[in-house]
């Protein structure tokens, strides 16, 4: 009669039960995790780009005073701001300290600028479309017509 290893049998029953393919476990588990991360920061390294896709266009803004020949604030000048590529004129009111402001004007445009009040105006200003500023402060001060 033969004797049986306690060990042998052992061994051969655990192969049976797949002890032996733990190993296997943990490289999948391994590979899993590893895939998951690279898919996390995949997704972490495109949001920025997806983001920056999404913004507005940058537009431009021309700001400033309208200021009489002693340096005092105009309130009520017309300002008048001509887009030389379209022609569209657009005419505003200067604010009681003489402020006024253009906002969301296109940064390919070029355009001109002047104020005038009771008959007083200022030179004419040129924005140019090569200044890659995109907010410009422009101030203008209005003469007699004698003065000018």
């Amino acid at each position: 009669m033969k004797k049986r290893s306690w060990i042998g049998s052992r061994m051969h029953t655990s192969c049976l039960q797949g002890r032996h393919q733990r190993p296997l476990n943990r490289m999948w588990r391994a590979g899993a995790t590893t895939a998951a991360i690279v898919a996390i920061l995949i997704a972490l390294v495109s949001v920025p780009k997806a983001a920056a896709k999404k913004k507005p266009p940058l537009l431009r803004t021309i700001t400033g005073q309208v200021l009489d020949e002693s340096d005092n604030p105009v309130a009520g000048a017309v300002v008048e701001l001509t887009d030389t590529q379209t022609g569209k004129k657009l005419d505003i009111y200067s604010e009681g300290d003489g402020h006024y402001q253009f906002a969301d004007l296109e940064p390919t445009h070029d355009y001109k600028i002047q104020a005038s009040f009771k008959g007083a105006s200022s030179e004419v200003r040129d924005v140019s479309s090569l200044d890659g500023r995109m907010k410009l402060v422009i101030n203008l001060t209005v003469k007699p017509p004698s003065a000018q």
